[in-house]
């Protein structure tokens, strides 16, 4: 007989969430200082303990007055630490021109300053029709990302570019740098054309695998699925296995930073501090159901083979 231990759980304690600032502002219009402020507020309120950052916001809350110090530091203030930082568009003939190798530049410094350990990255626009897809300036993003000590977490969308973890994981293999791995969000996991693609994940080395993204689905598309993404569920509202995909992480030693992203109308109406209440309560109880899971038998015997 021999004893097995059972993984550790991704999260010691629900107050590790990290909530996302994009999901509290679902336009893309500029937001006033204070606008920004009460979204800081309202994910520190809810009880994450981090945040990932939208860039746009950080630009929006500097034209109109705050130094990036202040930015800085209203979020250290609040109790929240900045894992993560939001979003750089890439194209799949790359125009590395000055002014685009500097807005990543500029992108890439703002998460450095919050002191944030990746920026995730899209491909928005189809794919090469014919030959050997580039890999859309993702090498060279890596390369700048590196000067700063950072990661690039490349993230699959449903409806994009990139579909699937599968064009995911042949576009990590073209673009070929030690600081490139996954965001992974649970709704492009359940929506990916084909369904979740357990093997492959299992397949991965578990350290590319730098965020997961909770939120949840209907079972069956609702319409488009751009717009749909717009309109997604809490955890634990919709068919998604999250806590299987949580067990399955753990399962593979996989350590990612765990943060609610729930793009919703229907909760952006609320308002942030509901918004964000609501989203917290859901991804904590998801955590604490995987955490005990995991814990409640931490070992077990088995018969030996």
């Amino acid at each position: 007989m021999r004893t097995r231990t059972n993984p550790a759980p991704l999260l010691d304690d629900p107050a590790q969430l990290v909530g996302s600032a994009a999901t509290l502002a679902v336009n893309r219009e500029p937001a006033s200082a204070e606008a920004i402020r009460e979204i800081i507020d309202a994910v520190a309120a809810a009880g994450f303990g981090g945040m990932s950052i939208w860039t746009d916001q950080f630009d929006w809350a500097v034209a109109a007055g705050m130094s990036p110090q202040a930015y800085l530091d209203y979020h250290r203030e609040r109790g929240l630490t900045v894992p993560t930082a939001e979003v750089v568009f890439l194209d799949w003939a790359p125009r590395w021109t000055s002014d685009a190798a500097a807005g990543y530049a500029h992108q890439l410094d703002v998460t450095a300053l919050m002191g944030a350990h990746a920026m995730i990255a899209v491909i928005l626009e189809p794919p090469p029709s014919v030959g050997r897809r580039p890999d859309a300036g993702l090498g060279q993003l890596c390369d700048l990302a590196g000067e700063r000590g950072l990661r690039i977490s490349l993230e699959f969308l449903p409806w994009s570019g990139v579909a699937r973890l599968r064009d995911a994981v042949d576009l990590l293999d073209v673009a070929d740098r030690d600081n490139l791995g996954f965001a992974l969000d649970s709704w492009h996991w359940f929506r990916q054309p084909g369904g979740p693609d357990e093997a492959l994940l299992r397949s991965l080395p578990p350290q590319l695998i730098d965020v997961l993204q909770l939120c949840d689905a209907p079972l069956l598309p609702q319409g488009d699925l751009a717009q749909e993404s717009h309109h997604r569920l809490l955890p634990g509202e919709g068919a998604v296995d999250n806590l299987g995909l949580l067990d399955l992480l753990a399962r593979m030693g996989a350590r990612p930073v765990v943060a609610s992203e729930v793009f919703s109308a229907e909760l952006h109406a609320l308002g942030p501090a509901e918004n964000a209440r609501r989203q917290f309560a859901a991804a904590r109880e998801l955590v604490e159901r995987h955490n005990a899971r995991l814990s409640g038998n931490a070992t077990s015997v088995v018969p030996e083979p």
